[in-house]
């Protein structure tokens, strides 16, 4: 066969990736270099053990044909472990971390390279991989488990760009274990999605199964004439049973900066965003326009904490302070202020005065109290009945040491609420009045919480449990009063401005509700679909369409979230371009539309327009015209 044939096989291929490799030569380049060549041998040294022969290198990963899935599984395992024994030396100046995929599959065999869906799929396997670990696909999964020792972990059907797959990790160490979303093609009911999209307000993520997962568009210089700074996730560097108190130090941050006006703090979203995509300070500066980033990292031993904290300037590119903190666990609440402190003086600003509704640590008796009351959140963001009942019991315990802590009350009504939605209570009309009650105490004894009001006003807004003794319109006015309250107190969250968008949208006042979307899009690009659809919706029920265009296109044709995410935005794409008399158009995002692995029904549809519930019109015009258009 001569060099410009090609011929097609069966093949096991192991693609190997160097982790934040761009990051690592923008610190030292020559150093990078001679630590990459030096984990080269060691691989290179395993394949003539296992076989397996290199076929194509991208300077900093290296893809790799095995004869058989065994060795390439056992390369691998070999390869991380004498990775970890390196980077474990102190004679190891730079350490690299590497993810590995393997796949068995169809490649065709082209002038000495391997291409194909068998490559392809063991690229995203790599993409997938945790630092460290090792990811495969089924087909080596049903090959290997009768003939190793490793454990697995059942990852589920995955989608990664235009690939699905089943997954399995390779544990190489039990804190490895992870559960990822799969790809579902379950409903939601329109009342717990409602319910979803104003949980978040106290947990600071979207639970319930709206959103598709996280967004991968392309970066947009925000529009803003303050400096905006990012506040990065500190590294937890202990145990994984500690990562709520670095969670809860990025959390006060951002929550204790926002208080300045004149700064422009980034939410999670976007942090965390950046963290997981390993963008370089250069790609943070031109894609968000972000002027200043704080980093950090802990330690804990027992009630001993280290923090190590550093604020950089972007735009000069150098470090404008730093230091380190040792001190005892109940000194936390101090450490943190001193460190918000030290950054505004840093940037010349003070802080101005008051607390917003995320921080609220001064409702606690105890740092041991507010340590405790972070747990239970994390069990709450997880979502499962397990955890919302878990997160349940300890909040009633807590109640027990701080009978009249609002924060403590307040989680306790959005227990109660969780637990309504996943049926793991009685009586949900008075469950919900119970809710109620809990949020009313809570805003009356902590009248800056935020979250508070926001619970209140969901349920004002859903008056069918009868929580208000008052006709709807009463009700909604109050919803409306409160929602407002709270985007007043917390300025920090996009979470929080969303939902005061819908609660906004649903009584009528859809411009106003516009203004809310958008702050909520300022502070994360990157925000959940259920305030992108909540925006899209609302731009397109006063017909201003040319807004509403671009932001259902980027929705519709992200292939990161799920078929029901991306259906909606679809099916109002093609209204839109009904709408414009554009009859053609309209039937080719329909033809879209049904080209979709899961098929949603015009019921399923119109649950994306629970936030214009008030505007029966324009819903009414929506379900014709898609129905009209072949949408059962």
């Amino acid at each position: 066969m001569s060099g410009s044939e090609k011929s097609r096989k069966i093949a096991v291929i192991f693609v190997a990736d160097v982790v934040g490799y761009s990051k690592h030569m923008e610190k030292d380049e020559d150093a990078t270099l001679k630590a990459y060549s030096e984990c080269e041998k060691i691989l290179k040294k395993l394949l003539k053990k296992y076989v397996g022969s290199i076929f194509n290198t991208g300077g900093d990963s290296a893809l790799v044909e095995f004869p058989s899935a065994v060795n390439a599984v056992e390369c691998a395992v070999d390869f991380q472990n004498e990775i970890k024994e390196r980077n474990a030396s102190d004679k190891t100046e730079t350490k690299l971390e590497f993810r590995i995929g393997i796949n068995m599959g169809d490649v065709v065999q082209k002038e000495g390279n391997l291409l194909g869906d068998g490559v392809n799929i063991a690229a995203r396997l790599e993409a997938l991989a945790q630092p460290n670990g090792i990811t495969i696909s089924k087909s080596v999964y049903d090959l290997v488990v009768p003939k190793t020792k490793v454990t697995f972990n059942d990852l589920g059907v995955q989608k990664v760009k235009q690939n699905t797959f089943h997954a399995y990790d390779i544990l190489l160490d039990p804190s490895q274990k992870r559960k990822l979303k799969t790809q579902s093609t379950s409903n939601t009911t329109i009342f717990a999605g409602i319910a979803a999209a104003l949980i978040i307000a106290i947990a600071g993520f979207f639970m319930f199964g709206i959103d598709g997962g996280e967004e991968q568009v392309e970066n947009k210089v925000l529009v803003s004439d303050r400096p905006a700074i990012l506040i990065m996730p500190f590294k937890n560097r202990s145990a994984a049973s500690d990562d709520f108190i670095s969670q809860g130090i990025t959390d006060t941050l951002i929550s204790t900066l926002s208080n300045y006006q004149q700064l422009l703090v980034q939410s999670s979203n976007t942090s965390d965003y950046i963290d997981k995509n390993e963008l370089s300070d250069e790609e943070i500066k031109a894609g968000y326009g972000i002027n200043y980033i704080v980093s950090g990292a802990i330690q804990v031993s027992g009630e001993k904490l280290r923090i190590n904290v550093q604020l950089n300037d972007l735009v000069k590119q150098e470090i404008i302070w730093s230091d380190k903190y040792d001190f005892q666990m109940n000194d936390l609440f101090e450490i943190q202020d001193e460190i918000s402190e030290k950054i505004l003086d840093s940037l010349s600003l003070k802080l101005t005065t008051g607390t917003t509704g995320l921080d609220s640590r001064k409702y606690f008796k105890t740092v041991d109290n507010w340590r405790k009351s972070m747990v239970a959140r994390a069990d709450f963001i997880k979502g499962t009945p397990e955890s919302i009942i878990k997160m349940n019991k300890a909040v009633d315990e807590l109640l027990l040491m701080e009978p009249n802590n609002p924060t403590i009350l307040l989680m306790k009504g959005w227990a109660i609420f969780a637990m309504a939605l996943n049926g793991l209570v009685e009586d949900n009309e008075k469950k919900a009045r119970e809710s109620y009650d809990l949020a009313l105490r809570a805003i009356d004894l902590g009248p800056d919480l935020a979250d508070a009001y926001m619970l209140a006003s969901f349920l004002e807004l859903n008056n069918k449990f009868n929580v208000v003794s008052a006709d709807q319109n009463e009700a909604n006015n109050l919803a409306v009063e409160r929602a407002r309250k709270a985007a007043e107190l917390d300025k920090s969250s996009p979470h929080n401005f969303g939902a005061v968008a819908n609660t906004l949208a649903g009584v009528g006042k859809v411009e106003e509700a516009i203004t809310y979307y958008r702050k909520a899009l300022v502070i994360a690009p990157h925000a959940e679909t259920w305030i992108k659809m909540g925006y899209i919706n609302a731009l397109s029920s006063i017909g201003r369409f040319n807004e509403a265009k671009p932001i259902a296109d980027e929705v519709s044709q992200n292939d990161q979230f799920v078929a029901n995410v991306r259906g909606r935005a679809l099916a109002m794409l093609a209204y839109i371009a009904f709408k414009e008399n554009n009859s053609n158009l309209a039937k080719a995002y329909i033809e879209q539309f049904k080209s979709l692995d899961f098929k949603l029904t015009l019921e399923d549809l119109m649950f994306g327009l629970w936030n214009l519930k008030s505007n029966q019109e324009f819903i009414q015009d929506y379900r014709k015209v898609v129905s009209d258009l072949g949408v059962n």
